[in-house]
């Protein structure tokens, strides 16, 4: 099932969307940083640790900064996403390479049986 919506909002702050919790949490230039909606995504990701958050950004720098809230782990699987948006998009307020969907990391990385 696919569920969108913002999630303190319009959705069970538990994900149950009827059929238990979700397998994934997927945020697409989330800033998870700046934006205090994405808190209790990030406590659900903290009390649920088999459930994948899979998130990208926009730069390096904001991507350090919200992987960090997942800990070492999470900060340390930033990189830079293959499938980014192929130009740059132009900021001039900084000087940082800037991507749509630019940088991706994950909160509790699953290791998969095949």
């Amino acid at each position: 099932m696919l569920e969108s919506g913002t999630y303190n909002e319009t959705l069970d702050p538990n994900f149950d969307c009827g059929t238990g919790q979700p397998d994934m949490v997927i945020g697409l230039n989330a800033g998870l940083f700046a934006y205090e909606s994405w808190r209790s995504v990030i406590e659900y990701l903290d009390a649920h640790s088999g459930v994948v958050g899979a998130f990208t950004d926009y730069n390096e720098h904001s991507g350090v900064n919200c992987a960090s809230l997942g800990g070492g782990k999470a900060r340390e699987s930033l990189v830079m996403n293959p499938f980014r948006q192929p130009h740059a998009m132009p900021v001039y307020s900084m000087n940082l390479p800037q991507f749509s969907n630019g940088f991706m990391y994950v909160f509790n990385e699953q290791e998969l049986d095949l």
